[in-house]
């Protein structure tokens, strides 16, 4: 039966239906969709009375969204095809920074701020700089340059805490109460998400970032400035750590030598359970905002369902793993799959049969 004759049949509700679904799981959200769902389900089964209330849920975008913040910044780096094990150390260093401007110079919090996030950006593009110009993988610049930063850290505070008198207007804006006790972190985290995705989706740069880690050589060939994005998305990824780093600064109002320790590897695993394949060229910002929230509801849930300290790790662990197998098996399988139950036809017409049905529908429920 010929292409037109398929066309002239119009398209069911659940052929319409199955293929919404399809390229649902198409996305790189689908996993850590998933993944909250089912913790949620888990937890609050767990501890009825404890999860599933207001209180549960302030701590959990407490935690996601400083996390979230540095693993945005991860995830167009590794959408790009590369890695960066330096930004605890970078969220460390750019807090004292921060600190020190604001105590022994008497920078004001914004100006200290601006200085900090200069600095984060600067120490993304000695990153950037490195891996382009000396051919390096990123993995091993960035684990040398994390030993490097956080050396530094710690000769600079003689590992000692450093504290600073934090304005209550400052701490307000970036730290303190939004809304029904939820922090002002929360808002910073989803404005960053938002402006991740509109970078990834809208803009040439974000187009490049893809292509990058897609290939490299590829890339190159249709006149992609390859050496300049890498460059530019380290600087991205080192200025939101310096974004987290400030966030704690406004909190706690002090830094210390161990500040922003262990992020560089859960950055990774809120990236990988967001649906960023390690491979490059495939991820979303959504799905680590998705991933953020999952990695704080493994934390909160473990201690509300009194399970031992150490099956935080050992679960997060699991669920990376299986993340990177659902991930990569479900892509294979859902872009071998054909559009609308076997129709043959090309991603036009499909959306057009989907915009048909979803017309019916509201004329029908009209």
């Amino acid at each position: 039966m010929s292409d037109e004759v398929h066309l002239a049949h119009a398209p069911t509700r659940s052929i319409a239906c199955a293929e919404a679904f399809r390229r649902f799981m198409l996305r790189p959200e689908a996993t850590s969709v998933a993944a909250v769902v089912i913790l949620f389900i888990l937890f609050s089964l767990l501890a009825p009375q404890l999860f599933p209330t207001k209180i549960t849920y302030i701590s959990i975008m407490a935690i996601a969204a400083e996390l979230g913040i540095v693993s945005i910044g991860a995830t167009l780096l590794m959408i790009c095809g590369h890695f960066d094990l330096s930004v605890g150390a970078v969220l460390g260093l750019t807090s004292y920074v921060c600190v020190v401007l604001m105590r022994d110079y008497g920078f004001d919090p914004v100006s200290a701020s601006a200085v900090a996030i200069a600095a984060g950006a600067a120490l993304g593009a000695v990153n950037g700089y490195m891996v382009v110009r000396f051919r390096i993988h990123s993995f091993v610049v960035t684990l040398g340059t994390m030993l490097i930063w956080r050396g530094v850290l710690i000769a600079l505070t003689g590992g000692f805490p450093m504290t600073v008198e934090i304005p209550a207007s400052f701490r307000a804006t970036m730290a303190g109460p939004l809304i029904s006790d939820f922090r002002m972190s929360m808002l910073w985290f989803l404005l960053i998400g938002i402006s991740g995705t509109l970078l990834l989706s809208r803009t040439k740069l974000g187009n490049w970032i893809q292509a990058r880690g897609q290939n490299e050589n590829a890339a190159r060939n249709l006149g992609v400035p390859v050496d300049r994005v890498t460059i530019i998305v380290f600087m991205i990824c080192s200025a939101l750590a310096a974004i987290a780093g400030i966030i704690q600064v406004a909190r706690f109002g002090s830094v210390d030598a161990l500040r922003g320790e262990g992020f560089e590897l859960q950055a990774v695993a809120v990236t990988v359970i967001g649906g960023t394949l390690l491979s490059g060229g495939y991820g979303s910002a959504i799905g680590t905002i998705l991933g953020a929230v999952t990695f704080g509801m493994i934390q909160v849930g473990l201690v509300l369902a009194g399970a031992p300290g150490h099956l935080f790790k050992t679960l997060t662990g699991m669920i990376v793993v299986g993340a990177v197998i659902l991930n990569t098996s479900i892509s294979k399988r859902m872009s071998k799959s054909r559009p609308l139950s076997g129709y043959r036809r090309d991603s036009s017409t499909a959306d057009a049969a989907i915009n048909a049905q979803t017309a019916i529908s509201k004329n029908t429920n009209g």
